[in-house]
């Protein structure tokens, strides 16, 4: 802007007898003017001469079009402290799916209208560390029963109580080797120390008759008389005969390999632990939706409010008799869609529009178990019902007996079983469960 033609380019006042006051040429207002024009134009808004702070929101809306132009870019993935609930500008990563029209920028960035899902948390894994010194969020296994309620680890006790029922029925490892739950080898199993059975014979022959050279046996090690072929000599004299020989055969490992008093393979001794914290506990990752808003674009926040505005008094927009069709509605199959959430597989589930919900899945249940179910979705409110059937492919006959049953039911899972008396192995049991 070009200063005024003075010799000192400042204005003067007159004084009326030694000078005169500045005079102010057209060219030089006419400048003014056009320069505070130029930023209501920049800023996309109109001329109104009843307002007199125009320049001042101008310069405003000018200023946060750029820092947003230049902040993150759309699609950027940013973690908040859990106490901020709703960050201006962004979307909760939570795996849900947002309008395309909304936010056609993330569209355009993601290539669709879901979002990421990084909600997934490492609590109840576990892990061996080398040193007594535990990281934090992490807990010694052995010590669940006394450090993690409810208050405490909210997460690693929902999934406990779970799985086990209680706390206190979680099993300790203590000096146990751990091993992979499979086939009816249930989670949470504790196996004693035992090995394969060993089995051997020792006999003396001579001329196709047996001898009693050996008339004693310790440990591994029996006696038998006769095999039905050759019978055994015996000494009248009883055990002062033979007196020359060794009368017993003792097995003794030690003599070979090294012993103690466990069977266990070699082995390095370290802290099992388990997860009790998720490691982003205090953080919830949200993702940037749209950057600055422009009146070129298609999200324009005046019109936007406007838009809404009207719409809340719909005659404003339409005739109280003009209807839509369900194709006329954006994202109406998707929201309807969302009342009734289902995940139909195997183990799943099928949630009604009145809250309603109906969960399935199966397991193969050992003879006589009683095994924990986990729900494929916590109920929000109560597990109504739940029932088990048991799968057998032919009729239980005479008097045998064949039954399923579940019990410890609440709101994240219960526990199914089996009674059998005379049909022995395990069972695929079918479950049902019924809730809101």
């Amino acid at each position: 802007m070009h200063p005024i033609e003075t010799p000192d380019k400042t204005f003067h006042d007159g004084d009326g007898v030694s000078e005169l006051g500045t005079i102010l040429p057209a060219w030089w207002l006419n400048q003014v003017q056009s320069e505070l024009l130029a930023v209501l134009t920049a800023a996309g808004i109109q001329p109104d001469k009843a307002k007199p702070n125009q320049v001042v929101e101008a310069l405003r809306k000018i200023i946060d079009e750029q820092a947003g132009g230049k902040g993150l870019p759309v699609g950027a993935v940013v973690g908040f402290p859990r106490a901020i609930s709703s960050p201006e500008g962004y979307l909760k990563a939570d795996g849900s799916t947002f309008a395309q029209a909304t936010y056609p920028d993330l569209y355009r960035v993601l290539g669709g209208n879901k979002l990421p899902n990084l909600t997934r948390s490492d609590v109840g894994m576990t892990a061996y560390f080398p040193i007594e010194a535990i990281p934090d969020g992490w807990i010694k296994y052995d010590e669940v029963a006394t450090k993690v309620t409810q208050s405490a680890y909210p997460e690693l006790y929902r999934l406990l109580v779970a799985q086990y029922g209680s706390i206190d029925a979680v099993p300790k490892a203590e000096d146990r080797f751990i091993r992979n739950a499979s086939g009816s080898l249930a989670v949470g199993t504790q196996q004693g120390d035992t090995i394969r059975n060993i089995t051997g014979g020792i006999e003396a022959l001579y001329s196709g008759y047996r001898y009693t050279l050996y008339t004693k046996a310790d440990g591994a090690f029996t006696m038998d008389l006769d095999d039905g072929a050759n019978s055994t000599f015996s000494s009248s004299k009883g055990d002062s005969d033979h007196n020359n020989r060794k009368k017993r055969v003792v097995f003794d490992a030690s003599r070979s390999v090294p012993t103690a008093d466990e069977v266990r393979p070699k082995a390095l001794a370290m802290v099992l632990c388990i997860k009790a914290q998720n490691s982003l506990d205090d953080v919830v990752m949200w993702i940037k939706a749209f950057g600055k808003v422009t009146n070129a674009g298609t999200l324009d926040a005046a019109t936007l409010a406007a838009d809404i505005q009207r719409k809340a008094n719909r005659d404003e927009v339409a005739p109280k008799a003009h209807t839509h069709r369900a194709a006329d509605i954006t994202d109406f199959a998707q929201a309807v869609g969302n009342l009734f959430a289902a995940q139909k597989a195997a183990t799943g589930y099928q949630k009604m529009a009145n809250g309603l919900i109906v969960e399935w899945g199966s397991l193969q249940v050992p003879d006589d178990g009683f095994l924990p179910v986990v729900f494929p979705v916590a109920f929000p409110n109560a597990c109504l019902n739940v029932q088990a059937t048991v799968i057998f492919e032919s009729a239980v006959t005479y008097s045998y007996i064949l039954a399923a049953h579940a019990g410890k039911i609440t709101k994240t899972g219960c526990h199914v079983g089996i009674s059998e008396n005379g049909i022995v192995g395990s069972k695929t049991v079918h479950w049902l469960a019924i809730g809101y």
